[in-house]
């Protein structure tokens, strides 16, 4: 067992089978107080593992080193993509991806950045860091860190004796971030979400809540001669300095926005079109991009990844398919991913067919976790989720904990969240 957290076992130890009552208590309050996720269409609440995951501060600087450099690589993609035309990834990639946004050639966005926010999703194996995938489009999770660390801190001071750790951060640096891109000392701020049906609606009202955002659906958005504006119920209409987009068709719902932010009237963070950048075939190269700009990054290791639309790719996974789990380039919250090892090998038929648009990565036996589920106490893979604010990373961590017996954390496929703590 790692040093670090045997004296958390001795905590469980001592609270016996309280701790199963407590849990039960945690996940009943969280959703009286709305901790829900939308999927299936109804709202369900988030089960929270009140068995925090320990890590040390040196650990999270590792991290936190290599996922500032990592976001300075992947702005610098985005830019060659957009600004430079200088492509030194595939052509087919930038080509056949569906986030490229050709009205974005030549525009220089505020501050030449357009990636502020990338959630990282990190596993250990044998206690050293993998990163298996960014996301830079609309990355969620951080309130569910705060309110999972909330929750057992309330319930369970008890698991903390013996430690210090530290409070969760994060929030503070998004503010910051959009502070600096706006341009502005004090801007108006607004959140755009697509509604009550989005997946991470309870997310949106607590970012909204916490650090005063207007919290703004497409419909309140509206786009004057020189400006954009935001119907409020208190105003009436307010000038919008920056967008925090939390959805991903802007075009579709806000046809206008785009227009206005090409013409400086507004910021949008992120940047549309850095899709290109989240592209499960663009994340194969990243370590070969990194080498090119000069920027090291060997503090976490990317695993064996292969984009299937070679053909000796896709051969090689038909011909051993229990070693790789697949992903749809352009796959997110778990859609379009399968374990091979977990799953029916028909699932190549599909990737025969579409070869073009998966991706294959190694499977890893990442490091397990203790888990308590009902009344008793399993093992269960877990991973981790980074929040990186440009240059900046949140010591609100989430991690995230698959069913018993399933390497899928995500949240949509029924896993749980727990808590992480970084000790000093």
């Amino acid at each position: 067992m790692d040093p670090i957290n045997r004296r958390l076992m001795d905590n469980i130890t001592v609270l016996e089978n309280k701790i199963f009552d407590l849990s039960r208590l945690v996940n009943l309050q969280a959703y009286m107080e709305g901790f829900t996720f939308y999927t299936s269409s109804r709202y369900r609440g988030i089960p929270i593992d009140v068995i925090p995951r320990v890590i040390s501060s040196d650990f999270y600087s590792r991290i936190s080193d290599y996922l500032v450099k990592r976001n300075l690589v992947l702005n610098h993609l985005v830019k060659e993509i957009y600004q430079e035309k200088s492509v030194h990834i595939p052509d087919w990639i930038v080509k056949t991806t569906p986030f490229f946004k050709p009205e974005m050639m030549d525009f220089s966005p505020p501050k030449g950045i357009y990636i502020y926010v990338n959630g990282a999703d990190i596993v250990r194996v044998n206690g050293e860091p993998y990163i298996l995938e960014d996301n830079v489009r609309v990355p969620s999770g951080i309130a569910y860190s705060y309110r999972a660390f909330e929750y057992v801190h309330r319930f369970l001071p008890e698991l903390s004796q013996g430690y210090s750790v530290e409070e969760p951060s994060g929030l503070e640096y998004l503010y910051d971030t959009l502070r600096y891109a706006s341009g502005s000392k004090d801007p108006v701020i607004v959140l755009l979400t697509d509604g009550p049906l989005n997946s991470a609606y309870f997310e949106h009202r607590f970012i909204s809540d916490k650090l005063g955002f207007v919290l703004a659906e497409p419909k309140d958005i509206q786009v004057n001669q020189g400006e954009v504006v935001v119907k409020t119920l208190d105003e009436g209409e307010v000038h919008v300095d920056i967008i925090y987009r939390r959805i991903e068709d802007l075009e579709l719902l806000t046809p206008d926005l785009m227009r206005a932010y090409l013409r400086g009237w507004v910021t949008i963070a992120n940047a549309p079109g850095v899709g290109v950048a989240d592209d499960k075939a663009t994340f194969v190269w990243i370590p070969f991009l990194a080498e090119r700009y000069g920027i090291s990054l060997k503090e976490v290791t990317q695993p064996f990844t292969i984009c299937l639309y070679e053909r000796e790719n896709l051969q090689r996974v038909i011909n051993n398919p229990s070693s790789y789990v697949i992903k749809k380039r352009e796959g997110y919250g778990g859609i379009g991913l399968s374990i091979m090892k977990d799953e029916n090998a028909s699932v190549l038929k599909e990737l025969v067919k579409e070869y073009e648009n998966f991706i294959a990565q190694e499977v890893l036996d990442f490091d397990t976790v203790v888990s308590a589920i009902n009344d008793s106490f399993y093992e269960t893979f877990a991973d981790f989720r980074f929040f990186t604010y440009y240059d900046r990373v949140a010591t609100a961590v989430l991690s995230r904990v698959g069913v018993v017996g399933s390497r899928v954390t995500n949240n949509s496929s029924g896993g749980m969240v727990k808590p992480v703590w970084i000790t000093r």
